[in-house]
């Protein structure tokens, strides 16, 4: 071997070694920086864990507000809200983390005066390590908590319930409780609905629904009335527009509110509702085989029934007709109507028409009627001009809306309904017709008992009822009515019922004393159907239309002593 090659050999010995170390040493560093990675991220999802497993135990002991909720909103028939949920702060303290009870209290005293000392100390007391003081704190109040820097205060977000326009429609949309589930009206009855985060429409008009609180509340104020009520419902499908019960609340203030303001005259109370009740009396006598359309009445002389006495509190001298009997609402001519088709065919219609069970409405609030039922011919006679049969003021309206839409059932809803609903014949198309006509007459003669409710350009129809009071101990009270109207409009096609209710008027000096429906109910509903109709597109008739003569029978109303057989 020569010198040179093995010169060659031996440094090439000594090359490799040295780079065998430098990739021994490059290995050995890339193996460390690995475990180090791998012992970081190790450590880190250990950490994640954990925080997460601290998150889930902290949210198994949070109090209910802190749940989330996705509650949904209810909005009227054009999209305008009327309840939804909302964010708010509430006020909690830990009184075991508090060093200095008295200057706590004086501190959170200068900023929520309203605070009560005894109470509050009370609650510092206890063991307790979550205590709420104020469900809600604005964010002036909050950032004055934080700059006196209280121990042991929590500002914690909840859900709070609201309800924009206060009373407007308070007694329909009820009330959540503290947990936001529902308690009262549709809030309650669609509760499940609105939990699942699904919004409803009701089919309330917003801007109808602030007229006829208003109009009527400024009638009971003006004859002093106790309270009352008012529905406007679509005469073809029931769909109520607006629906009110006077005194009303504000539904922000629902879970404070204990007395009678709470209760829903519309749809709960169930009151006699008088005279109205003869349209039901003349349809069933049209309808029946019992009573021909000429049959007449002698009203000229008080009827005694066993240990009653039927009178009219006008006296007619003279027999009537069943359309004279209506517009001149006689209860001698309506009970001697009831007699001839008899007590089996009356409950057989106030059955069929819903006047006997409680209605199928989307609140919870509803009221039973009560009818007497014992067989009796006394029965069947009052019952015929609204004695012995209390109904609320929602089965008024749904019986009214029944005989003007051609005899075809009218079921009221709160909801947005099915254009055409599948609802039973109760009356034939005649029969109708004729009732048509009656109501109409008893707004438009000059002998009808609602001429107070004739609006001009409008062809308004309607019966009055005005009814003694019944007692709380039994009886009748003389000296206090119910008073109500029940109208529909244009008559000639209806469109809308109308039903006003108020509760024991005072008769007022520009009244001449009188607190008849004639006087405080029709009034109403001519300033109603003179503010809704532009809204409903309802456009006024100048003159009688050939639909008028043609839909509505001209029947001759005689006056008082115009006596003469038919």
């Amino acid at each position: 071997m020569k010198v040179r090659d093995f010169l060659y050999k031996d440094f090439s010995i000594k090359n490799n070694s040295k780079l065998r170390k430098i990739k021994l040493s490059i290995c050995g560093a890339l193996l460390t920086f690995s475990f180090v990675i791998i012992g970081y991220k190790t450590i880190s999802l250990a950490s994640l864990n954990k925080v997460s497993t601290k998150n889930i135990s902290s949210k198994k002991n949070q109090p209910s507000f802190f749940v989330k909720s996705n509650r949904g909103s209810i909005y009227d028939r054009n999209g305008e809200l009327l309840a939804t949920t909302i964010k708010v702060n509430s006020l909690n303290i830990n009184p075991q983390e508090i060093l200095n009870k008295n200057e706590t209290i004086r501190k959170l005293k200068k900023i929520f005066p309203e605070l009560n000392d005894e109470s509050f100390r009370k609650k510092l007391n206890t063991q307790k390590r979550h205590l709420n003081l104020l469900r809600e704190i604005s964010p002036n109040e909050q950032v004055l908590l934080l700059e006196e820097g209280i121990e042991g205060i929590k500002i914690e977000p909840r859900n709070k319930r609201v309800y924009p326009n206060n009373n407007l429609v308070s007694h329909i949309l009820g009330g959540t409780n503290i947990d936001g589930e529902g308690i009262a009206g549709i809030e309650k009855s669609l509760n499940k609905r609105l939990l699942n985060g699904k919004n409803v429409t009701v089919s309330i008009h917003k801007g109808i629904q602030h007229i006829t609180e208003k109009i009527l509340s400024e009638q009971i104020k003006k004859f002093e009335a106790e309270g009352g009520a008012g529905i406007v419902m679509n005469a073809k499908n029931g769909e109520i527009y607006a629906i009110t019960s006077l005194p009303d609340y504000n539904a922000n203030n629902y879970n404070s509110i204990f007395n009678q303001n709470l209760f829903n005259r519309a749809t709960k109370g169930i009151y006699e509702l008088g005279s109205t009740l003869k349209l039901i009396t003349a349809a069933v006598a049209f309808e029946s085989d019992r009573v021909n359309e000429s049959d007449v009445f002698d009203v000229s002389t008080p009827l005694r029934v066993s240990s009653r006495t039927i009178r009219d509190f006008h006296p007619l001298n003279y027999r009537l007709n069943i359309p004279e009997v209506i517009v001149h609402s006689s209860n001698i001519g309506s009970a001697k109507i009831a007699e001839k088709f008899g007590t089996s065919i009356q409950l057989k219609y106030l059955k069929s028409l819903g006047l006997m069970d409680k209605l199928n409405l989307e609140i919870p609030e509803l009221g039973t009627p009560q009818v007497r039922k014992d067989g009796k011919l006394l029965s069947t006679m009052t019952i015929s001009y609204g004695h012995g049969i209390a109904i609320t003021l929602s089965h008024l309206a749904s019986a009214t809306a029944t005989i003007v839409n051609d005899g075809i059932q009218v079921k009221p809803t709160l909801l947005i309904s099915n254009p055409n609903p599948l609802n039973d014949r109760i009356f034939s198309s005649e029969t109708s017709k004729k009732m048509k006509s009656i109501m109409r007459l008893v707004v438009s003669s000059k002998h009808g008992t609602a001429k107070k409710a004739q609006a001009t350009g409008y062809l308004v129809g309607g019966k009055t009822g005005t009814a003694e009071k019944i007692s709380q101990t039994g009886g009748y009270s003389e000296n206090q009515n119910i008073v109500a109207f029940t109208a529909a409009y244009p008559m000639n096609n209806p469109q809308f019922v109308i039903s006003i209710m108020i509760d024991n008027p005072k008769g007022q000096k520009f009244s001449n004393g009188y607190r008849t429906a004639g006087w405080v109910a029709a009034p109403v509903i001519k300033k109603l159907v003179t503010r809704i109709s532009p809204i409903l597109n309802i456009r006024p008739q100048t003159k009688l239309s050939s639909d008028f003569s043609k839909e509505l029978i001209k029947y001759k109303i005689r006056g008082k002593n115009k006596g003469a057989n038919l």
